[in-house]
């Protein structure tokens, strides 16, 4: 139909081979970006778990990885309306809806340039614990990531490049005082 998806790491998406009937629908498990194309007559919708992002044209985000605390839909253009049992929200461009485990819904404003970050080839910290930085790691490397010592308190700013090898992002992560072991498929975390 003309939209265009980008999946990032660890994520995956369902449809059929040619949308038929009045609405186009997709499933996703993992993260995507979306720019769907514009068919007022037939709306599309992304379902993730209990809950449905319709729109009609619009860029759009969603992360829905099952290890994040939140599912979060982030606008870009156009408009979307995020349902889930718990409730509803329209969202303007610049805002992301946070869907939590119970189906609540809260619209707050959104970190553009780092969503789509991962689109862009990077990988983006904003104030971001150890966990939220190793689980995208985790995700990219296809790793297991273990903190024998406890999970050490340090936060994160910055860009690296996802074009990196797994080395070089340690090795920029360790300036924060972080130390890794890799062995195999693990990554030891310790501070």
């Amino acid at each position: 139909d003309g939209t265009v998806v980008w999946l990032n790491a660890a994520s995956s998406i369902t449809f059929p081979a040619a949308f038929t009937g009045k609405e186009r629908q997709v499933t996703l498990s993992g993260e995507a970006y979306f720019e769907v194309a514009t068919d007022a007559s037939r709306p599309f919708t992304v379902k993730v778990g209990d809950m449905q992002v319709r729109v009609l044209g619009t860029h759009f985000n969603i992360m829905a990885y099952n290890d994040e605390q939140c599912v979060n839909t982030t606008l870009l253009q156009g408009a979307v309306k995020v349902q889930s049992a718990a409730g509803e929200a329209l969202l303007k461009p610049g805002q992301q809806a946070k869907m939590d485990h119970t189906g609540n819904v809260k619209v707050v404003p959104a970190n553009i340039d780092a969503t789509i970050a991962w689109k862009n080839g990077l990988f983006s910290f904003n104030n971001a614990s150890i966990e939220e930085v190793m689980r995208q790691v985790a995700r990219w490397f296809d790793a297991e990531i273990v903190y024998p010592d406890g999970i050490p308190q340090d936060r994160f700013q910055g860009e690296i490049d996802r074009n990196s090898d797994i080395t070089a992002v340690l090795k920029i992560l360790e300036a924060s005082g972080v130390k890794f072991t890799v062995q195999g498929h693990k990554i030891l975390v310790r501070s």
